[in-house]
């Protein structure tokens, strides 16, 4: 069996717990990461994806929208590469409380979110597709952040400076001596093979799954998982964040996201975080809510719907939860493990420098915190776009995007033979270069890593001109591949089709029907038996 020292080891490969690799390994320890499938499969990747100004928080959350405000800005010096910065608005429509907005003031002023007053006029001109009946507005300093890529940057930085990223690794038992926590035995989920991994400390970052992971060495803490759910409508009916002016509730927040826009979000208690489907009542909710907004709503196409489940602390739960994070040292019971919870995609470095902090300290590590003075890998100054377009040959829009994907880790794969006739994704464009570099730079093991990587199969096409071509290029770059394709391409084509079964009108069902049809005749998914392939 496997086994190897390190200094820390960290459990979850989502946003925080790659942030705290990052912070760890670049203070000099010697660092491994876990994760059971890839990573930002969790609530990161299904998160709304929004760089919060803080405005959500201001009346009834102000430590959060303090939070959310400052990192914000850190964020747009370390990370600009992967922010489009849209810029938000805050909507008072003549259904929401109309003293509201004075309490908004208010808050913006306590915690330091900036916002400014427009006029309905104003409003309605950055933004026609706006229900007229707007009673105020505000402008305000939200920005769409890619959650994948934000996670995979820290990954690539935390690998440089010297850590190990171990996906499709899951913790399955904490190695203890009664009182200290010494090593986690491992299963290799692509494998199938067992290892142990030893360390001086053990952070357990899971988010929702936090409490489930704790369990095995019988520490209870108060996480209560929060499921919202997100509507994903093809096109952009709005250019920047669209906010309700109203206490946070269902429906009442419009992010554009590429050529999309998500629509969100509920808040439903859930005891098992692995309970991510939707349900039907949430969709019609959001959709409903999202009327009020857009009246022409009916009109439009929704791709998917997806839900994440927030790590709530405390017993409350649901709205009533505060959204800011808290770091636990369970030295009490078993020395040598912490943990944290809480938080946003927002406030995930400030959640990894106060973990890092408390690890330094145990360890007596003196190097402070660099990662909110150092950008991520791939920074550019986005001046350079129309320098980068002649040095290329491209056009305009597939270099914005594959910048917007990359930033300047795309001149490694970038040249004039990239674009020519090697496209795999025509949705998002995406190139054989690029996946390969997915594969052989970010450890890319399955189709659904690319996706997260690239955005290849979030397409308006959900998969159904490239996921052969995906799993072809996967074939012929990883040694193993072959051992799992047909569980690989089966699982992914399970989980677009999960996201699209509750939205479906008649031209999606249709084209549902048309998608499977040639999945089943073309590669006879119809007729192979695996077993167990979720």
């Amino acid at each position: 069996m496997n086994k190897k020292k390190y200094d820390v080891i960290i459990i979850g490969g989502g946003i925080v717990g790659v942030g705290i690799a990052r912070d760890l390994s670049m203070r000099g320890l010697e660092v491994a990461l876990l994760e059971r499938y890839d990573l930002a499969t969790g609530a990161t990747g299904r998160s709304h994806a929004l760089l919060h100004s803080g405005g959500r928080y201001v009346v009834k959350d102000p430590v959060s929208a303090r939070e959310c405000a400052q990192e914000n800005l850190v964020l747009r010096k370390i990370a600009s590469h992967i922010i489009d910065n849209v810029g938000g608005l805050f909507i008072g429509l003549d259904v929401d409380p109309p003293d509201y907005a004075e309490k908004f003031i208010k808050g913006c002023k306590e915690t330091g979110v900036k916002c400014d007053e427009l006029s309905v006029k104003e409003a309605i001109k950055m933004e026609p597709n706006l229900n007229k009946n707007v009673q105020r507005a505000f402008l305000v300093n939200d920005a769409h952040i890619d959650p994948f890529k934000l996670t995979l940057l820290n990954a690539i930085d935390a690998l440089d400076a010297g850590a190990k990223i171990m996906t499709y690794h899951e913790a399955i038992v904490f190695i203890t001596n009664k009182k200290d926590v010494m090593g986690v035995r491992v299963k290799d989920n692509l494998k199938n093979k067992l290892k142990e991994f030893y360390a001086d400390i053990i952070v357990v970052a899971a988010g929702a799954w936090n409490r489930k992971i704790l369990s095995m060495v019988n520490i209870n803490i108060e996480i209560l998982p929060n499921r919202g759910t997100i509507l994903v409508i093809s096109g952009r009916i709005f250019n920047r964040v669209i906010n309700r002016l109203r206490m946070p509730s269902d429906g009442d927040i419009i992010v554009p996201s590429y050529e999309t826009n998500l629509l969100g979000t509920t808040s439903v208690n859930v005891s098992d975080p692995d309970d991510n489907s939707p349900s039907i009542a949430e969709i019609r909710t959001l959709f409903l809510e999202g009327k009020k907004l857009f009246s022409d709503m009916s009109n439009l196409r929704i791709l998917r719907a997806y839900a994440g489940p927030r790590p709530l602390i405390g017993r409350r739960g649901g709205r009533e939860a505060p959204r800011t994070f808290q770091v636990f040292d369970h030295e009490e019971t078993l020395r040598g493990l912490i943990s944290v919870a809480g938080g946003k995609l927002t406030t995930y470095r400030l959640m990894a420098e106060k973990v890092s902090d408390v690890v330094s300290k145990k360890l007596g590590i003196r190097a402070p915190c660099r990662t909110h003075k150092e950008p991520l890998p791939g920074y550019y100054d986005k001046r350079d776009l129309e320098r980068l377009i002649r040095k290329w040959n491209f056009t305009k829009l597939p270099i914005a995007k594959i910048l917007m994907r990359w930033g300047a880790l795309a001149s490694t794969f970038l040249s004039v033979s990239t674009w020519k006739n090697k496209l795999v994704c025509y949705c998002e464009l995406v190139t054989y270069p690029e996946i390969k570099f997915a594969i052989q730079r970010t450890f890319a093991r399955t189709i659904g890593d690319i996706m997260r990587r690239t955005r290849a199969t979030m397409g308006p096409c959900q998969g159904q001109n490239c996921t052969y071509k995906i799993s072809s290029t996967l074939y012929d770059t990883i040694e193993n591949y072959h051992y799992y394709f047909i569980r690989d391409l089966k699982s992914h084509l399970r989980r677009r089709w999960a996201g699209m079964r509750y939205i479906l009108n008649s031209h999606q069902a249709n084209q549902a029907a048309l998608q499977l049809a040639l999945f089943n005749n073309l590669g006879n998914f119809n007729k192979i038996l695996v077993g167990n392939d979720e």
